[in-house]
């Protein structure tokens, strides 16, 4: 598999959806709610799927195959601290269900990944013209 010519920036921006996903598991429950347009049941842990899930598959896009599954596990990781982290705070509390939803999510994305969804950064590239079939 060709190299990514824009590997530094899909991290950069990989990153920036890590500091999105904390701003909004830390941040002022008002952010969040103000996230989701329609009245869902249980939303709160289909929010916490689909990030952690998007987050697979965008991580598992620009890096490695072979670093899939340490890139889960640092995603495991991250919710863990988040959620311990809610545990301390006045306006949050720590939820296990959360963290179930999380590693759900990066179960499926890693799934998606390895179905060859997770490529998804090279079809980008191939289509743009960076990068040759």
């Amino acid at each position: 598999m060709p190299l990514l010519r824009l590997a530094p920036w899909w991290r950069l921006a990989g990153w920036g959806l890590i500091v999105l996903a904390v701003y909004l598991s830390l941040g002022p429950t008002s952010a969040v709610e103000k996230t989701w347009v329609f009245p869902i049941p249980y939303h709160d842990k289909l929010g916490h799927f689909m990030a952690y899930c998007a987050l697979m598959v965008w991580f598992a896009g620009v890096h490695r195959r072979e670093h899939d599954l340490l890139v889960a596990q640092y995603l495991f990781l991250l919710g863990l601290l988040m959620e311990l982290t809610q545990g301390s705070l006045a306006h949050r509390s720590a939820d296990f269900g959360d963290l179930l939803a999380n590693t759900a999510g990066i179960v499926t994305g890693l799934l998606l990944s390895r179905a060859g969804i997770g490529r998804w950064a090279h079809w980008v590239e191939r289509r743009l013209g960076l990068q040759h079939a």
